[in-house]
């Protein structure tokens, strides 16, 4: 710490780096073992240098929070990237337009306003845009409260142009995981009268790392302060 505070000053960020990698494999080992694939959510490093490590690793993309983490991603030559909150402003302003051309993102939805900003941007950039439906299941935070609600988003992904379904998106309370089931079970009967399947069913984050593959019918999962 002398040594630290001496040639850095303070504060000053260390970073274990023995340590980070550890958690890097135990994570990506975690993940494997349950049947799920990685994608870590960056925000809280916001580092390429570090997602590349995930990556590097076994993580299948990454997952932002918000379109300036992705763009920072992106020109870092990182490509699979999903964006897990609403976007409107960015999307209208031309940026999500920009970063589909350089990048597939995937962007998140709980609403019909934020579908017809995507809609927008890929009507600018003449390219889809992949959208995840996020969905409440006792978080409080953001998405549908109800399989009707992620059903009907569905429907007007599926009816509008440029707008591509790729799944659902879940954060569970570490409590929740039975309802989260309930509310998947019955929303995938729904997207199959719509003709659609999720080929992205997606739940989240550290806390919830004891949980990983508990959910039937998950394909990813999305740990973020685990380094």
């Amino acid at each position: 710490k002398e040594r630290i505070s001496r040639e850095f000053g303070t504060p000053a960020v260390v970073i274990d780096l023995d340590r980070v990698e550890r958690n890097i494999r135990r994570v990506q080992e975690i993940c494997e073992s349950r049947g799920v694939l990685n994608r870590p959510h960056i925000k809280t490093h916001k580092s390429p240098v570090l997602a590349k490590m995930q990556i590097a690793a076994g993580a299948n993309g990454i997952t932002c929070q918000k379109l300036g983490e992705a763009e920072i991603m992106a020109d870092a030559g990182i490509e699979n990237i999903l964006v897990s909150y609403n976007l409107i402003g960015a999307a209208r302003s031309g940026r999500l337009a920009s970063l589909r051309r350089r990048a597939d993102v995937i962007v998140s939805a709980d609403n019909p306003v934020t579908l017809a900003a995507y809609a927008e941007a890929a009507k600018a950039v003449e390219a889809p845009v992949g959208v995840v439906i996020e969905c409440n299941t006792g978080r409080k935070r953001a998405g549908v409260e109800t399989p009707a609600e992620a059903i009907h988003l569905a429907k007007i992904i599926r009816d509008t142009d440029g707008l591509e379904f790729r799944g659902l998106l879940f954060y569970p309370t570490e409590q929740a995981w039975d309802a989260a089931q309930r509310f998947y079970d019955e929303a995938v009967v729904g997207l199959k009268s719509l003709g659609l399947e999720a080929s992205i069913v997606s739940t989240g984050g550290t806390p919830n790392l004891p949980n990983v593959g508990k959910l039937a019918g998950a394909t990813e999962h999305r740990p973020g302060t685990y380094i």
